[in-house]
């Protein structure tokens, strides 16, 4: 129950930070305004494990399979991303409501491609440091290490990462993890 309640407030707040976000081209008027929106887009990008949006910079960490372990609340395999967002805004955010709305990960079955659902968080000692402020608010300027997992079914085929500008925003880039 706790599981399905995070994820809906994630999800509610990556609805928020897309509203914030949001750019309508469609009302520029100079050419001048033209221009500030090239230099915009030029400047979000999703590179080298890095991804730079309008209102942050996360930074991936490291990948990591753990094996299910039910004391540990971890019922499947799992996929482990740490990673560290900034905020370059001038609003308060969360890290997780960033990678929530800027991140999807899937992986192929054997005649589908599956979208990769959260999971736990994982709950091992050594995960301390990314879990103690991963969803308290990022001062501007601020930076904040954190860390997400999805479930797996398959712990052999490589999962694929899709970058975004946000949820329903320009794709940023691909990443392929390899599993092994």
């Amino acid at each position: 129950m706790k599981k399905i309640l995070g994820f809906g407030i994630l999800t509610l707040c990556g609805l928020t930070l897309v509203a914030c976000s949001g750019n309508d081209d469609t009302t520029k008027k100079s050419s001048a305004d033209s221009s500030t929106s090239q230099k915009k887009e030029a400047s979000t990008y999703f590179k080298d494990d890095t991804l730079k949006i309008d209102m942050a910079t996360v930074k991936i960490l490291s990948t990591e399979v753990l094996p299910a372990d039910s004391t540990l609340y971890r019922e499947k395999p799992q996929l482990a991303l740490t990673y560290e967002v900034t905020n370059d805004s001038k609003e308060p955010l969360s890290a997780s409501t960033v990678w929530i709305a800027c991140m999807e990960l899937t992986q192929e079955g054997e005649n589908t491609i599956n979208r990769l659902n959260v999971g736990m968080t994982p709950q091992d000692e050594r995960f301390a440091e990314y879990t103690e402020h991963q969803s308290d608010d990022i001062k501007p300027g601020g930076t904040v290490k954190a860390i997400i997992s999805y479930d797996l079914d398959d712990t052999e085929t490589p999962v694929m990462l899709k970058a975004t500008q946000g949820m329903a925003g320009k794709e940023l880039g691909e990443k392929k993890i390899e599993l092994k």
